[in-house]
């Protein structure tokens, strides 16, 4: 006989759970394993015709060989049923929602998910295997879904809740049923307990957080005792309650949180109950009100964590002014950092007030640009000390409308709370930092996060990362992998560069992980940075983080330390300005602070604010290289911004060395994305900033194709790296009238073999091409014509050549490169001719014999050296 059981008190998560479970086990009866709650109650008595449940006083209990247990992982809350888990040939099969416990039934077969009610986890197996479902089950179901998840309010609703609600409204769930038994009034009964319940009510500090604990005495059994508490929560605005009644030999202990430092299941557990974080319940016969209060105290003790203080969460360094500041030096800072407020200190670094950018128009309009700030200041301060509570800091931000809160000690300022710090310490990482993308995906998991590092990175690099992962928690590190490896990693593209940013000293984390990998350390003071050079090659960046402003526009930054959030908002575009956090148990945790990941699904480049083009116009380049390589465009207000940006003219103050930088990089991605980057550019009207005759023409796109159709094939038979990016700069170059592209390659102030070889490539190159192309060129002049060519001009030249050239240029690096006499100086010093310049002009002779198949063999090489020899010695 198979059975199906709830759990004591059963609810309608229960009810709808067994009803359900029915569906996937129809030769199943159920049966109520103890109380059924009063709600419930009045549900059955009005629908009983279509429910089937037996008296378990009918079930012969030897025949039982099945258990379908829901919404319960412990036989103590099967009520007279709780011996059967265990017993000699008896299954257990378990659909439930709650996480595991110390108490759960061993040996079973579990189906459980952590969703929002277990209701959900049976809809979707019912969902899956297409089965039916009346408009009365669908109703039913979506009761216990909405009596879990608080209507989908409670802290553990999940999507699939919200999509199993939707499914059942869909097959009919009636509305109006839901909302009369979930909006039921209490009883007299009730109203009673919830009057000696606040009689009875009273506050401790437990880890710095408030508890409510709420005790009564009832002469009659009052059902319906979490109903009553959670009134009494919304009554009293508590953040935590635990109710404690004491009716007929028992005490019913109901307990509710809204704060995620307080998970109610594990409290309650320890009593013998359970439940999930947000509230549960326990039962507890033979003890008394003030036993079970200390237990439950005592319990709360080893359980609550720690709260957050004010310092623990609050971002720093803070930036500030002096109270000595001018005016109109104070508004030229809060335009290059975009605050809108600054504290302000004194000598000592001691906090005296608040400046706004609305206190500084306003002096700033009455001509008052040369009075220092302290004039000005709000001396009325709104702060905090570094051990204030996070409910202190969000009552100061509601009730005054600020949006941060300096924390101080003593008079000093150590920090600001702003809030989205707060946001963060009070709903978790998730809360902020990952945006959803659209397209119906979600945000990435910690656990997704891992995963896809191990799909993708080597196990190399996952032991470094681990490696940091350890040293950053041993030692109090906030560590990050930054930049492009997190968009990559997300996109699926293969990226092996390590940047590491730390929150604090970096050098000192970069130092104390190479202490760690046996490695060698080079570091930047001045701007905070490292790099761990490792044996095997491999390269660790490592950089404090920082934030930068710009004194003016086109200017290298000023770079100050700074936190996470502040150094990934100094980046260029969105989808390089996420991080995923290292450090011991938060590894995996993805950082979103601006939409990069939904920028990504959108295939979309987007700036993070409106002046990152006129800041740094090199990011005009690298916005178009990233719309080529990944197939993304500029999303519209960014590119708004580019073209704003060339128009002003802004591009042509930058620096030729920062300029030629980028381009380098454009034209290493791999064709034919070089080109079409090119006549981005040019539609951008940033190309003409290059050089002012440069344009896309008919000629620069068919060199481009060649370059694409045969680079390749020259590069493997030239055997060799080589600079790739030359071909592809003479590719763009190769129109501009004589001597424009070697005066260019000045002013980009090109290393000196960087601008020979360019100049092979614009100069020789056509020359060659040109005589290389005759059938009856003999190989020894091909040879000539090729020898002093770089790799990169070869490459060039043989991308451009035709098949005739092409032919030559290949024999050239496959054959005739290598070919040399086997004569050598000796054999001619041994013919009686003195060493002198003439043995090379002989050797060269000989080569071109060889090459052009005058001579075969050494023998006839020795007799034209013979020969040769003897008409030098005549000449002498």
């Amino acid at each position: 006989m198979d059975v199906i059981l709830g759990h004591v008190n059963v609810d309608f998560d229960a009810l709808a759970s067994m009803v359900a479970a029915k569906k996937l086990y129809p030769e199943a009866v159920m049966v109520f394993a103890g109380s059924v709650n009063r709600n419930v109650r009045e549900f059955i008595a009005l629908h009983g015709d279509v429910l089937e449940f037996r008296d378990p006083r009918s079930l012969d209990r030897e025949a039982i060989s099945r258990l379908i247990v829901v919404d319960n992982r412990i036989a103590e809350r099967l009520g007279e049923f709780r011996d059967l888990p265990g017993k000699e040939g008896v299954e257990v099969f378990v659909y439930d929602h709650h996480p595991p416990s110390p108490q759960d039934m061993k040996g079973i077969h579990d189906y459980s998910e952590y969703l929002g009610a277990t209701t959900t986890v049976l809809v979707r197996i019912i969902q899956r295997q297409k089965i039916p479902i009346s408009p009365f089950e669908a109703t039913l179901f979506a009761l216990g879904i909405h009596e879990d998840t608080g209507s989908l309010t409670y802290a553990g609703t999940t999507p699939e809740d919200a999509e199993a609600l939707a499914y059942l409204m869909r097959r009919g769930a009636n509305l109006e049923v839901i909302m009369h038994f979930l909006g039921r009034q209490l009883s007299p009964a009730q109203h009673e307990l919830m009057r000696r319940l606040l009689s009875g009510l009273r506050f401790h500090r437990v880890q710095g957080v408030l508890v409510a604990v709420a005790k009564a005495h009832m002469e009659d059994y009052v059902e319906g005792a979490s109903a009553v508490a959670s009134r009494l929560a919304d009554l009293e605005n508590l953040e935590v309650l635990f109710a404690l009644v004491e009716m007929q030999g028992r005490v019913v202990v109901a307990g509710l949180s809204r704060m995620r430092q307080v998970d109610v299941d594990r409290v309650l557990s320890g009593l013998g109950g359970g439940g999930h974080a947000k509230a549960g319940s326990a039962v507890l016969k033979g003890y008394s009100l003030e036993k079970v209060e200390r237990a439950l105290m005592g319990l709360l003790e080893r359980n609550v964590p720690r709260r957050l203080t004010a310092g623990e969460i609050m971002s720093g360094p803070v930036k500030t002014i002096h109270e000595g500041t001018t005016i109109a030096e104070a508004s030229r800072r809060m335009e290059l950092t975009g605050h809108t407020a600054f504290p302000v200190v004194d000598d000592a670094g001691n906090l005296v007030g608040m400046i706004s950018r609305k206190d500084l128009d306003k002096a700033g309009h009455h001509g008052l640009g040369h009075a220092p700030v302290k004039g000005f200041m709000s001396r009325s301060l709104i702060a905090v000390e570094e051990d204030a509570s996070l409910q202190e800091i969000q009552r100061l931000m509601t009730e005054n409308a600020i949006g941060r809160v300096p924390v101080v000690r003593g008079k000093e300022l150590v920090g600001i709370v702003t809030r989205k710090d707060l946001l963060r310490a009070l709903h978790g990482g998730e809360y902020l930092r990952a945006v959803a993308p659209v397209g119906g995906t979600h945000a990435y998991t910690r656990s997704e996060i891992v995963e896809m590092m191990q799909r993708q990175l080597p196990g190399e690099v996952q032991s470094l990362l681990r490696l940091a992962s350890r040293v950053a928690e041993r030692e109090g590190y906030q560590v990050y992998l930054v930049g492009g490896v997190v968009r990559d990693l997300l996109l699926g593209y293969p990226n092996l560069d390590l940047d590491l940013v730390v929150e604090g000293e970096g050098i000192e984390f970069a130092r104390r992980l190479a202490r760690e990998l046996k490695a060698r350390v080079r570091t930047h003071r001045k701007f905070g940075t490292a790099v761990i050079l490792l044996p095997t090659g491999r390269r660790i960046d490592v950089a404090t983080a920082r934030t930068e402003f710009y004194e003016q526009p086109a200017a290298l930054p000023t770079v100050e330390v700074s936190s996470i959030r502040q150094d990934l908002y100094r980046r260029d575009f969105t989808i390089n300005a996420m991080a995923v956090a290292v450090s011991g148990e938060r590894f995996g945790e993805l950082l979103d602070y601006f939409g990069g990941l939904r920028d990504l699904q959108r295939r979309q480049v987007r700036v993070l604010h409106n002046l990152s083009f006129v800041e740094d116009p090199t990011r005009i380049f690298r916005a178009v290289r990233f719309e080529q390589r990944y197939g993304f465009r500029m999303e519209r207000q960014t590119e708004m911004l580019a073209r704003r940006a060339v128009e002003m003219e802004i591009v042509g103050r930058l620096t030729n060395a920062r300029v030629r930088d980028e381009l380098k990089d454009i034209f290493l991605e791999p064709l034919p994305l070089p080109l079409k980057a090119l006549e981005r550019l040019e539609e951008l009207g940033a190309l003409r900033t290059l050089h002012p005759d440069l344009s896309v023409t008919g000629a620069m796109r068919r060199r481009f194709q060649l370059l694409e159709k045969h680079s390749g094939k020259a590069w493997e038979m030239v055997g060799t790296e080589g600079r790739r990016w030359i071909p592809v700069a003479a590719a763009m170059l190769a129109d501009l009238p004589p001597g424009e592209g070697l005066k260019w390659c000045h002013q980009m102030r090109l290393r000196r073999e960087d601008t020979e070889a360019l100049r092979q490539c614009l100069e020789e190159v056509p020359r060659a091409v040109e005589e290389l192309s005759r059938k009856d060129l003999a190989p020894s002049r091909a040879v000539f014509l090729l020898d002093p060519l770089s790799p990169e001009a070869i490459t060039y030249l043989y991308a451009l050549a035709g098949p005739t050239a092409r032919e030559k240029v290949a024999a050239y690096l496959t054959s005739w490169k290598e070919m040399a006499p086997s004569v050598s100086g000796r054999d001619l010093k041994e013919m009686g001719l003195p060493p002198s310049r003439v043995y090379s002009q002989i050797l060269e002779e000989i080569r071109r014999a060889l090459l052009d198949g005058e001579v075969r063999g050494r023998e006839e090489e020795l007799a034209l050296a013979r020969k040769l020899v003897e008409e030098a010695a005549s000449r002498r």
